[in-house]
């Protein structure tokens, strides 16, 4: 009796541990996150956000308004210079954007760019509307459309060439899809967090994520996907089709997540989902590299290599991949001929290789979408003011990130040296 009771309560503790190992696990991923979105490029990224945001406060006494207000007037007065055509920032204007990012660096970090106006609010008075009383802000509303905004610029500066995946990535480490409607565009987003996340090994964060999409699209199969069509270029599929197609990439991400897991569980795990992800695309007749890449996958895990060598043939000849990814590939088939899937597995086409492949074929998709175009089309508001301060970003973060390391700083103060004794005394004060 003594013995049963023992047994009981160990199985009782290793649940226990079990779910305080995934809670613990979850939350290891959220602190990485704030690494990852903790670095110069991003955090004047933030500024130059707070600097807009800050500036639709009406009253001018706020304590989070004045801790910004004097180091913001020269990104708000380089905004209006290039909303009046100017085709570049000078050096003179691009150091002095860094000395004042630089006195408020450590503040920025620690603020929530949140707590002010909406960027859509900021860029209105920017161009002529009254300053907005945060007193009179509805705070469900505000936290619904800061929701939107940043879900709009994770995936708007995405693929954008200066910007891309580390600022889509803080974008959506902004977004809390718990606050927003449950929607085509909340589970598109859910869709684009993971795959960021799972590109920066936040494997936990990004499963968390795809599993919620997986239930909404379980209990909401009738509901039209016009911006998951155009986010895949599925436009020729039907409703129908585009809901099997979304419902089976989630699978896939899923499982890659799960596969890139230490516990043997998740790795079983993941063997589920590629199976569903493989029925999903078998449906619909879809045959692209990361059906291959995944049918492959789970034909050598499965002890069935000579089933691998079509998929890996037809990979091999993909023009999305290098000549080294090639190579790879072409050596994985030698093996798996000589009869060794362990090499293949363990040796080549690991785990990491083929998450490689999988995150390369999503990128080459997303690349090909013009955003602002979709965003325009399907009417959602101030399309064109948000790229517009897209651009305006670019333009001030390449201006200024030239200017974070101590030697390029050295030579920017040399070529305002060659402009003149009249740029050099303006630029005493900057350091």
């Amino acid at each position: 009796m003594k013995s049963l009771i023992i047994l009981v309560c160990a199985v009782l503790l290793s649940g226990c541990s079990k779910e305080q190992t995934d809670k613990a696990l979850l939350n290891l991923d959220k602190q990485r996150l704030e690494e990852n979105i903790n670095y110069d490029k991003i955090v004047f990224y933030k500024f130059a956000k707070i600097a807009i945001r800050s500036n639709a406060v009406l009253d001018t006494s706020n304590a989070d308004y004045q801790k910004f207000s004097s180091q913001t007037r020269n990104i708000m007065k380089t905004m209006h210079q290039l909303d009046t055509n100017k085709k570049s920032i000078s050096v003179m204007e691009a150091l002095q954007l860094y000395n004042d990012y630089r006195k408020v660096k450590t503040l920025v970090k620690n603020t929530d760019e949140d707590i002010f106006p909406g960027l859509i609010e900021g860029f209105n008075v920017m161009y002529g509307a009254p300053k907005i009383d945060l007193k009179t802000i509805n705070p469900v509303e505000k936290i619904r459309t800061q929701n939107i905004e940043h879900a709009i610029l994770s995936m708007a500066v995405l693929t954008t060439r200066d910007l891309g995946q580390p600022f889509a990535l803080y974008e959506c480490s902004k977004t809390q899809p718990e606050f927003l409607d449950d929607s085509e565009i909340k589970t598109l987003l859910e869709f684009v967090r993971g795959f960021l996340f799972f590109g920066n090994n936040l494997f936990y964060l990004s499963e968390d994520g795809l599993s919620r999409n997986i239930k909404w699209l379980d209990k909401n199969e009738d509901i039209a996907l016009p911006y998951t069509k155009a986010f895949f270029g599925w436009r020729n599929l039907s409703d129908e089709q585009t809901h099997i197609a979304f419902h089976g990439m989630n699978y896939l991400f899923r499982g890659f997540d799960r596969m890139r897991m230490e516990r043997k569980v998740d790795e079983e795990r993941s063997l589920e989902d590629f199976d569903l992800f493989v029925k999903d695309m078998n449906k619909l007749g879809l045959q692209t590299e990361l059906v291959w890449i995944v049918d492959a996958y789970l034909n050598l895990k499965r002890e069935n290599p000579e089933k691998a060598v079509p998929a890996l043939k037809k990979l091999k000849t993909s023009p999305l991949f290098s000549e080294a990814e090639r190579e790879a590939i072409q050596k994985t088939i030698d093996y798996v001929k000589n009869r060794d899937a362990d090499a293949a597995l363990n040796g080549v086409y690991d785990k990491t290789f083929m998450a490689k492949l999988a995150s390369k074929y999503m990128i080459s998709v997303l690349s090909k979408i013009d955003w602002e175009k979709v965003l325009r089309e399907n009417k959602v508001p101030h399309t064109a003011e948000i790229f517009a301060g897209i651009n305006k970003f670019k333009a001030m973060s390449n201006a200024v990130s030239q200017y974070t390391q101590a030697t390029t700083i050295e030579n920017g103060k040399k070529e305002i040296t060659k402009k003149g004794s009249e740029l050099l005394e303006k630029a005493k004060n900057l350091w």
